[in-house]
């Protein structure tokens, strides 16, 4: 392959170091390394690690790309090093976003050493740090991400990891980081493309201790949709590898739920149920956790969802809320009933978080059945026209509580159509057609919360 870096030399391991000694054991003065090494971030003498999973307090921890942007920035660490040793050895396992970088910033090391340090850049490290800090899963404006390039100068990295990396793969690893920072110069210098989100993850299971199960389907835009979405707790299936085995990512949205989605607990669950517990194959740090990227794991996500569940369960047991303080909450909260299939609850999901909706989302008509005969707390239904098991009557006649308080439900279409008398003669309060918009539901929701507080009337 032909040179691709002056100032650094990307050197691909195919299996990261184990320890700060192995490291510096196994390469040479004036090395770096960039999310290879599992131990603390830092440097020892003339090596350094640019990283934020092992050890670390996550949310107190820098991204690899800030920790290089101050390195360079401040401490002029390329332009210290260069003066010994060129080009200084750079060591990679992949080649994801925040790798990417980190790679640029220490290439191209004279741009932030001047005065003014690169506007544009700064605010991609900075953009970079938020994801990579909340594991992806940080709320985001989607449109803002698109405009403003972020997806399009990471588009090389989307494509890698939707096609998937195996072991030996050094020349893609290599080739992923220098088009990403080909992408970073034409941005710099006014160049820049769009690259629309696409991405469509299918939630797999929503559990009622509020995380989800979602299917990313190799796509690492996924958990910015679901961020958008309004979840904060999630087990991530990456892909399915074709010997079978599966790659997982754990993420808690929130540094305050850890007494609730505790990442350390379930990462230790999961591996002690593997084929193989001896060899480590699950670990992180406390708010993003995952499966071994070279191993995999060999739990089937229904596998996951049984202990999670026990685990989330326990917890939500243990540290519940007074009934007074439940009852303030739904007081001040409307409680939803999202009822449709996974791929269309992201459609209206977001607009029934920025309403300020408590949200149990379920994909038929049975799980929603159940779900209102032991919540009377339901104060709306958002349905589809129908699931696999049935049409939204069924959710209309269980929306009667001992025919004292009625739930109203509302259909969504992803069309309006001639049919829509029909629909509201099929006992729908209301309809909703895209365009959806915030403003149109939270008064669909004002209206639906005042008629399931008044009794209904005497037959």
């Amino acid at each position: 392959m032909d040179k691709l870096f002056e100032n650094i030399e990307l050197r691909v391991r195919q299996q990261r170091f184990e320890t700060w000694e192995e490291f510096i054991r196994k390469t040479p003065e004036y090395s770096i390394a960039l999310e290879v090494l599992d131990d603390v971030p830092g440097h020892r003498g003339h090596h350094v690690n640019f990283d934020h999973h092992a050890g670390v307090v996550r949310e107190a921890t820098m991204s690899a790309a800030m920790q290089a942007y101050i390195a360079v920035r401040q401490g002029h660490l390329m332009e210290r090093w260069l003066q010994k040793r060129k080009p200084v050895p750079v060591y990679v396992w992949n080649a994801d976003q925040d790798v990417c970088l980190a790679a640029f910033v220490l290439e191209y090391h004279k741009m932030l050493e001047r005065a003014e340090g690169m506007p544009l850049l700064r605010w991609i490290v900075q953009y970079n740090n938020k994801l990579d800090v909340c594991g992806g899963l940080y709320p985001v404006n989607l449109t803002d991400l698109v405009n403003n390039h972020f997806t399009w100068v990471f588009e090389p990295y989307r494509q890698q990891r939707i096609h998937g990396k195996v072991q030996g793969d050094s020349g893609l690893v290599q080739n992923t980081i220098r088009l990403v920072c080909d992408r970073l110069l034409a941005l710099l210098n006014g160049n820049a493309g769009i690259a629309p989100i696409l991405a469509r993850p299918d939630i797999l299971y929503h559990s009622p201790y509020h995380y989800v199960i979602a299917d990313e389907k190799g796509d690492p835009l996924s958990r910015l949709v679901l961020a958008s979405s309004g979840y904060t707790n999630l087990i991530s299936l990456i892909c399915k590898r074709p010997n079978g085995r599966y790659t997982y990512s754990i993420i808690r949205g929130s540094t305050y739920d850890e007494d609730i989605f505790e990442i350390p607990r379930l990462i230790e669950a999961f591996q002690a149920a593997e084929d193989q517990p001896d060899a480590k194959i699950w670990g992180g740090s406390n708010l993003a956790a995952g499966s071994d990227s070279e191993l995999g794991s060999s739990l089937h996500w229904t596998k996951l969802r049984e202990i999670a569940d026990r685990i989330v369960g326990e917890a939500h047991r243990r540290t519940g809320l007074p009934p007074d303080l439940v009852a303030a909450k739904d007081a001040e909260r409307p409680t939803v009933l999202l009822a449709m299939a996974p791929s269309e609850q992201t459609r209206i999901r977001p607009y029934l978080a920025e309403c300020g909706a408590d949200i149990m989302a379920v994909s038929s008509c049975e799980e929603a059945r159940h779900l209102l005969a032991v919540n009377p707390n339901v104060d709306a239904i958002f349905s589809a026209v129908t699931m696999d098991d049935g049409c939204f009557t069924r959710l209309v006649e269980a929306g009667w509580h001992g025919g004292e308080h009625s739930v109203p439900t509302i259909v969504c279409l992803s069309e309006a159509d001639a049919g829509c008398t029909d629909l509201l003669e099929s006992g729908a309060y209301g309809l909703l057609a895209p365009p959806f918009n915030a403003l149109q539901i939270r008064a669909l929701l004002s209206e639906c919360m005042r008629i399931h507080a008044s009794p209904a009337p005497a037959a």
